[in-house]
């Protein structure tokens, strides 16, 4: 008997009518979406499996259904099982589908989220704010593929200025997210101004890496902000929930990070301004503050040379008053001499008198002087005393006059206190010291 030999598209045709006629049509089977595609025909490409198997799936476009699926679902497809002949695979053609509660992966990712929310890994008020104009920034991601270069384009177009370094890291499988955590430990001992963690999108076994309990403990306790930019705008995962700020997309990450160059310099134009403003009217509350402080110093130091002048004045004026008293007196017992001298008219007892009159003309004439001469020697060193009390001359031999910030005047150590500054006055100017060290000597 001849040998049947078959090519491989009989041997396909056989194999696909066996299986449609071994199992009834429609089947209903259960398992988790993977690989969720969408083609550009607007057909539908997934997996679905189980803890053991998987199965390919085609949803087409005719095929209506009544939500959005995605990858972690559980659900339940009804359809024919048939056989792909131009790859010879065999695939259900899912004539309807629906949610089937929730996918294995799901359920641990709802898990490990209650449980770090619970801890507080969430929480906003814990979060590191992001800098608006950063210099340096540190990017964890794949050396290879477009996200690297998307970043770096956008960064080289906004913000030229922005120094960029990369930690290479696996962005999936079992080694990623341990690759990511060193990446985040390598710089926060280099410390850039952000953090971007980074990688495209895929399915939820592709992401899982990024849902690592280790990995948003790391990004919790990082002492540098981190953007989470992990898969397309429609995937979460624990990173984006721990991190400073999540980025739907790592562009969006970029754009994020980075203010553009033309916002920068007007940002500079409107500091510049603002801080030549503050300036200048510091700068008039100073000279206000100098002048009232001036004033102020003058009123207190000449108020003892004040009272000085006056005690002078009045001790002047009570001279004089003691002079004329005298001399009054010396009138009046000289009137009364002369009348004794006339109501006795005997010439010795005359002479006598008249000796007498001369005697105290002699001593009030000699005495005039030297009064006038103490008075005026008393006068003298009343002055000197002034001129000693005078803080301008105590400045002109050297000396200087310490005030606190408020404008009083210091006399001992123990009324300032190191790194406390004090104004300084001399005889040509003044100037303002911080206090160093000091030591009160008894």
């Amino acid at each position: 008997m001849a040998e049947k030999i078959l090519t491989v598209t009989q041997l396909t045709r056989i194999i696909r009518n066996a299986i449609e006629a071994a199992l009834p049509f429609p089947i209903a089977v259960t398992g988790e979406i993977s690989n969720w595609t969408v083609s550009s025909r607007g057909h539908t490409y997934f997996s679905l499996k189980d803890e053991e198997s998987l199965i390919k799936c085609a949803l087409w476009q005719s095929v209506k259904t009544s939500r959005n699926f995605k990858d972690g679902d559980k659900v339940k497809v009804t359809g024919r099982l048939s056989l792909y002949e131009p790859q010879g695979t065999y695939q259900i053609s899912v004539s309807s589908m629906e949610m089937s509660g929730l996918g294995e992966l799901y359920q641990r990712f709802l898990k490990i989220k209650e449980k770090l929310e619970k801890e507080g890994v969430f929480d906003e008020e814990r979060k590191l704010p992001i800098p608006p104009y950063p210099l340096k920034i540190g990017i964890i991601t794949s050396p290879t593929g477009s996200v690297i270069q998307d970043i770096s384009n956008i960064l080289l177009r906004r913000a030229p200025y922005i120094k960029k370094y990369l930690y290479p890291a696996s962005v999936q499988g079992e080694e990623s997210a341990g690759q990511i955590i060193k990446g985040l430990e390598y710089f926060n001992s280099q410390k850039p101004d952000i953090i971007i963690i980074a990688r495209g999108g895929g399915s939820m076994e592709d992401l899982w890496p990024f849902n690592s309990e280790e990995l948003a403990y790391a990004i919790f306790n990082s002492k540098v902000p981190v953007i989470s930019a992990v898969g397309h705008e429609t995937d979460f995962t624990i990173a984006d929930f721990a991190a400073s700020l999540r980025a739907p997309t790592p562009s969006a990450a970029a754009e994020i990070a980075s203010k553009d160059v033309r916002d920068t310099l007007s940002f500079l134009d409107d500091s510049r301004r603002a801080m030549a403003k503050l300036v200048t009217d510091k700068g008039r509350e100073t000279r206000r503050s100098f002048f009232s402080l001036k004033q102020g110093f003058y009123i207190s130091a000449l108020s003892p040379i004040g009272r000085k002048r006056d005690a002078v004045s009045f001790m002047e004026e009570e001279m004089h008053i003691a002079v004329k008293a005298k001399i009054d007196f010396c009138k009046s017992s000289l009137s009364g001499l002369l009348l004794e001298a006339e109501k006795n008219n005997p010439s010795r007892l005359l002479e006598r008198r008249i000796s007498a009159v001369n005697s105290c003309k002699a001593f009030l004439l000699g005495s005039l002087p030297s009064t006038t001469m103490k008075a005026k020697a008393a006068l003298s060193s009343f002055s000197h005393s002034l001129d000693a009390l005078s803080p301008v001359n105590v400045l002109e031999r050297g000396y200087a006059i310490v005030t606190k910030s408020g404008g009083e005047a210091l006399s001992s150590v123990s009324g300032i206190e190191n790194g406390d500054e004090v104004g300084v006055r001399m005889k040509d100017g003044r100037f303002v010291s911080k206090v160093i060290s000091k030591k009160e000597e008894r």
